[in-house]
């Protein structure tokens, strides 16, 4: 048997939107096979086909294991052997990780749960997968990074003959990838085909043995990662050629228009950090995940208590107690994880852009749905969101645009200052840039920005200045003439040259 797994001539309709127009998937055992394609190419809406999520249109079919495979949700998909570790996490918060790993499937001794072998078993789990955490701890108190290995953990667990990872590395350190390949390359040994869907070319070259393209909901084609180079991808994904991945539009740098002094979180997740930024001007701030970079920017911003730190803006220290003050100020944040402070998933691409700024959207004190609905229309065009109208719900856009939404709707409300946390996390090549190209201008304006990545490459793309982070302490600053990825990640992991 060639193929574990064969889907032919899927197609799947969406209210405006043909998502997938007759696409085919031919997966073999042991390989790790990437699909590829911009945001709204039709990747997760294959997958989550793939684990009854969705149900395909009339037509085609699905081959697993050589047999016929209907399945309506994911728990008969992991029954079957197909298991599944979204983009964005779906983990259960206030469970503790074992339960977390067992959920749906719980061990049972006389008809009762049985938590001393669950933990047992997850303990085990756990430190084969290199993880330093008790499997009794809750997971709203573990990192986006851990959250995705207990993930990963659950799909070991069920034995599954396929595991579909979207976005794996999204979230996580390079030290983290490396432990996630080892995983993978185990798995690999062991027969199991992995469906790898990832924005980043570095990794699909080093750990992917074919890619599938898709684009627009149509199949482009599969290739080796042998014969293939980055700029065949990017053309099969994008139908276009694009050079120039880091587009820096030059702009004025003009006086300091926000400071931060010696900002210490009263949780001391950050120890006494300063920061300024300029008119004009893109700071980058770098570091691992888990050096404190959220946390700064969170504290800054009054969704945590400081112990100390004054903020400044535009010469002015201003008091900040909670994120209104800061708002007030002209300041927005743009969050990292987009689905749980940045949107209302549920309601309509309109409503999400009219969300901050809603006071300039009245009229004689009334909210104007017109002067909403031609705000919204204007930052959709202006951010190139694909969406069949402002009418869409968000939940039902892919991942870029859906990031698109949450900058546009603090872009209606006209801040001067704008700090975007990981702004291009798991979006394609071709959001991305729009997003380099919108901040470009931003500055262009006199606005300034702060940005934090955990792309290296991305921070001297785009940035004038990166300061860098290790353990919730300042660590340094690099100024655009002096950039080297070594020196970044030598400030990152605190290695004293």
């Amino acid at each position: 048997m060639e193929y574990i797994l064969e889907m032919k001539d899927i197609s799947k309709t969406f209210p405006g939107v043909k998502a997938l127009d007759h696409v085919q998937l031919q997966v073999r055992p042991g390989e790790v096979h990437a699909l590829m394609g911009e945001n709204g190419a039709g990747k997760s809406t294959l997958m989550k086909i793939l684990m009854g999520i969705y149900t395909r249109d009339a037509g085609g079919e699905i081959l697993f294991d050589g047999k016929p495979y209907m399945v309506s949700n994911p728990k008969e998909a992991m029954d079957m052997g197909v298991a599944m570790i979204h983009q964005e996490l779906n983990p259960i918060l206030d469970m503790t990780v074992y339960e977390n790993i067992f959920v749906g499937r719980e061990l049972r001794k006389n008809g009762l749960v049985d938590k001393k072998a669950e933990i047992e078993q997850a303990q085990k789990l756990i430190e084969e997968c290199g993880l330093h955490v008790s499997p009794k701890e809750t997971l709203r108190n573990l990192t986006v990074a851990q959250c995705q290995l207990i993930e990963i953990i659950k799909a070991i667990s069920v034995n599954a003959k396929v595991i579909i990872m979207d976005e794996p590395t999204a979230a996580i350190t390079d030290r983290e990838v490396e432990l996630l390949f080892g995983h993978i390359r185990r798995l690999k040994e062991k027969g199991v085909a992995i469906i790898y869907i990832s924005h980043r070319m570095a990794e699909i070259f080093s750990i992917c043995d074919r890619v599938s393209v898709y684009r627009d909901g149509q199949y482009i084609g599969t290739g080796t990662t042998t014969e293939l180079d980055e700029g065949q991808l990017i053309k099969m994904m994008v139908g276009r050629e694009i050079t120039d991945v880091y587009p820096k539009l030059e702009a004025d740098i003009g006086e300091v228009v926000f400071e931060a002094k010696n900002i210490v979180r009263a949780d001391n997740k950050v120890k006494g950090v300063s920061l300024s930024v300029r008119r004009g001007e893109i700071l980058g701030i770098g570091g691992l995940v888990g050096a404190g970079r959220s946390e700064l920017v969170e504290g800054i911003f009054g969704m945590h208590a400081l112990s100390q730190g004054e903020i400044f803006v535009h010469g002015k220290r201003v008091k900040i107690s909670s994120p209104e003050d800061i708002i007030k100020q002209g300041v927005a944040l743009i969050t990292e994880d987009r689905k749980v402070t940045g949107l209302n998933l549920s309601g309509t691409v309109n409503d999400n852009i009219a969300m901050v700024a809603i006071k300039k959207l009245l009229t004689h004190g009334l909210y104007n749905k017109g002067k909403a609905r031609r705000a919204s229309e204007e930052y959709i065009e202006k951010l190139n969101i694909k969406t069949p109208s402002a009418d869409q719900i968000v939940g039902n856009l892919s991942g870029g645009n859906q990031q698109k939404i949450v900058i546009a709707k603090w872009l209606l409300n006209d801040p001067d200052i704008i700090i975007l946390d990981e702004p291009t996390r798991g979006i394609d090549v071709g959001a991305k840039r729009d997003i380099y190209l919108l901040l470009g201008n931003l500055v262009r304006q006199g606005k300034a920005v702060i940005m934090i990545s955990s792309e290296i490459p991305e921070l001297m793309g785009i940035c004038d200045r990166i300061m860098v982070m290790c353990e919730g302490n300042y660590s340094g600053e690099v100024s655009r003439e002096e950039f080297s990825q070594e020196r970044i990640m030598t400030l990152a992991s605190a290695i004293k040259v």
